[in-house]
């Protein structure tokens, strides 16, 4: 139904936002405050039964499949909300790879392959929504990393992509308010994912363990944020309760970043 003229909810894209984790909670949570949301994810058969999963219990989702590195991505994914709902009013850009190496192994191929997915990606797809943001008087937020402020051993050039995004945030805020355009950037700490965990059983013996053991010695709240929290938090910075809200990096993360030592006792 292109263009359907009886369309009213806010609309969205979410990169990312078929993916078990951070991309199914904000996905989630937009649909749950009424928001119709476009989705990309490079697994047709994983996005396509997450999509009709949400469509049957009322959602309007568009799936659109592609790698958000293709050329052209961000042009297809902004016109598919376009064709499909007539507008855009939000853009969450949610997908993110890591890499754990130490700088001086880290090669320039998968130093490349880092920066085009953690930020290359997001500033094509900001360049290629914010004429219709503007429109609509729009909102961003980019999802970012507590290692944006802070870093651990072999997380160095992760840690250094998301400071970027959190600079050009900064940026989109700067150059777009007066439009009205509104730009943040989330950062959460570590969440309560299948993705979290599978990483960390590559550098740690039991990853559960160690993730319990993280949340109770460095944190100040002593559990893992949940996906869904984590997607609130975006819903409502998209939205018109958060209108005087821009330029901002907001940490969820139970209060690592507060801590100055480990919650020994």
């Amino acid at each position: 139904m292109p263009n359907d003229p009886s369309v009213r909810a806010p609309v969205a894209i979410v990169t990312g936002g078929a993916g078990p984790g951070i991309g199914h909670g904000i996905t989630e949570s937009l649909v749950s405050a009424g928001w119709s949301v476009v989705i990309t994810d490079r697994q047709a058969e994983r996005g396509r039964a997450f999509a009709d999963k949400l469509t049957a219990a009322g959602a309007k989702i568009e799936l659109v499949v592609l790698d958000v590195t293709e050329p052209g991505a961000p042009e297809r994914t902004v016109q598919a909300a376009l064709e499909r709902f007539g507008r855009l009013d939000g853009l969450v850009n949610n997908v993110g790879v890591g890499l754990t190496k130490r700088v001086g192994d880290v090669t320039d191929e998968e130093f490349s392959r880092l920066f085009n997915v953690d930020f290359m990606a997001s500033f094509r797809f900001v360049r290629a929504a914010i004429s219709e943001l503007c429109k609509t008087r729009g909102s961003l937020v980019n999802i970012g990393s507590v290692h944006a402020k802070l870093n651990a051993e072999k997380y160095g050039l992760y840690a250094a992509t998301k400071a970027a995004l959190e600079a050009f945030t900064r940026g989109v805020a700067v150059d777009y308010g007066r439009q009205g355009v509104r730009a943040n950037i989330v950062h959460p700490g570590l969440i309560e994912s299948p993705q979290n965990e599978a990483l960390l059983a590559n550098l740690v013996p039991d990853a559960r363990a160690w993730m319990d053991d993280f949340a109770q010695k460095r944190q100040c709240i002593p559990r893992l944020a949940e996906p869904g929290e984590v997607g609130d938090l975006v819903e409502f910075l998209l939205g018109p309760k958060s209108r005087l809200i821009t330029g901002q990096a907001i940490f969820i993360d139970g209060g690592t970043t507060s801590l100055l030592w480990n919650n020994e006792h």
